[in-house]
């Protein structure tokens, strides 16, 4: 391997624990859980009425795992669970009003978090990084469940025309 490639490989590797680690303890501080409570908030705002199961692909989780998710979050008032017009012995997770604040909450922090560092950058530089961060997407994005799951925390207004876009299937 180039050193030029390994230097820019490791230097990746570090920016994007950092970055994890940093969204990760902010988001986790919104909703006072651990783990995947930020990222099934999320995206049950971008795509309500998903099922458990579309949740548990979404978020790689068991069945087992994703019914004790939602029904914390049904218990803190985030989410409601309606029958699926699509599937009768199934159910559709929305969320509430307090849901969608939290969300609106998660959303804000996520960018609070990372505008700054993007900001200290020129505008060339700024879409620069956009443009390669859209390749190394593309590049890493497997099938429509993995594009899914890389953008699980993403704010879909702020991106736009989003590299990797699909839409979330039953």
């Amino acid at each position: 391997m180039k050193k030029t490639t390994l230097r820019a490989a490791n230097l990746l590797g570090a920016a994007v624990l950092g970055l994890h680690d940093e969204i990760k303890k902010t988001v986790e501080e919104r909703t006072g859980h651990s783990g995947e409570t930020s990222a099934a908030v999320t995206a049950l705002g971008h795509q309500p009425g998903l099922s458990n199961d579309g949740l548990s692909s979404l978020l790689d989780l068991t069945h087992t795992g994703t019914v004790r998710l939602v029904d914390r979050l049904v218990a803190d008032g985030l989410v409601e669970k309606r029958q699926s017009a699509l599937d009768k012995r199934s159910v559709a997770l929305f969320l509430t009003a307090r849901g969608k604040s939290v969300r609106r909450q998660i959303l804000a922090d996520r960018e609070a978090a990372l505008a700054p560092l993007v900001s200290n950058l020129s505008d060339a530089d700024q879409k620069s990084l956009a443009n390669l961060l859209s390749m190394l997407l593309n590049a890493v994005a497997q099938d429509d469940v993995h594009k899914l799951r890389i953008c699980r925390l993403c704010d879909a207004v702020a991106c736009g025309d989003c590299p990797i876009r699909v839409e979330v299937g039953e």
